[in-house]
């Protein structure tokens, strides 16, 4: 939800609670992925740059790969327009995710070397640069947890800091995140993208 909707659910609660559960049983029927692509192609029609970066991500968490966002789009040109389809690509270049550049699109997902555990500092988050993908990596009780840097809001770049809590702080909207768990604890009500990992004789790799 958006923080303008989130607003208005609050003090409006009775006239936004009809419209929220109109948009909760109008797709009822569709899973996840498919919603979320829908409401990426309405977004290109409105042409509605907020709107799109909102509802990228969110089809990206409900497992839609980036040739199938990239279709999405282009279904929209019917309605939209060219120039329309066009510019919500230049928004998501904008966004700089590295599984749309197009040297990455349809790669098979393989294991990265990011660094010799023992490196990273314990339970502290540590911004690392690999092959031009930068993780968060929080070492924990022998293991790791990797994180992709952009928020899971609108997928904006986390900078390398943490405030007097010791949580991340997205520059956004201002989510803030629990390093250790990757959990969202203030702003917003999504965690950070852990990504898969392995370790194997003090080596961490992450997949993606």
């Amino acid at each position: 939800m958006s923080e303008a909707l989130d607003y208005l659910a609050k003090v409006r609660p009775e006239a936004m609670g009809h419209y929220l559960k109109f948009l909760k049983e109008s797709a009822r029927h569709l899973d996840p992925k498919t919603r979320w692509l829908i409401s990426v192609v309405t977004k290109v029609v409105t042409g509605s740059e907020r709107g799109l970066k909102q509802y990228l991500p969110r089809a990206i968490e409900a497992g839609a790969t980036p040739n199938e966002i990239l279709d999405a789009i282009l279904c929209a040109f019917p309605a939209a327009g060219l120039t329309k389809v066009l510019g919500a690509v230049d928004v998501l270049l904008s966004m700089d995710l590295p599984e749309f550049r197009a040297e990455n699109l349809g790669r098979p997902a393989g294991w990265h070397r990011i660094g010799a555990l023992s490196e990273f500092p314990e339970e502290r988050p540590a911004w690392r640069t690999v092959e031009d993908r930068t993780v968060i990596v929080v070492r924990r009780n022998g293991s790791a947890a990797v994180y992709d840097d952009h928020c899971p809001h609108r997928k904006t770049k986390i900078p390398l800091q943490q405030n007097e809590a010791g949580n991340i702080v997205c520059p956004g909207h201002h989510w803030e995140f629990d390093p250790r768990s990757g959990a969202c604890v203030k702003g917003g009500n999504r965690p950070m993208s852990r990504l898969p990992i392995k370790v194997e004789a003090d080596a961490l790799f992450a997949e993606w």
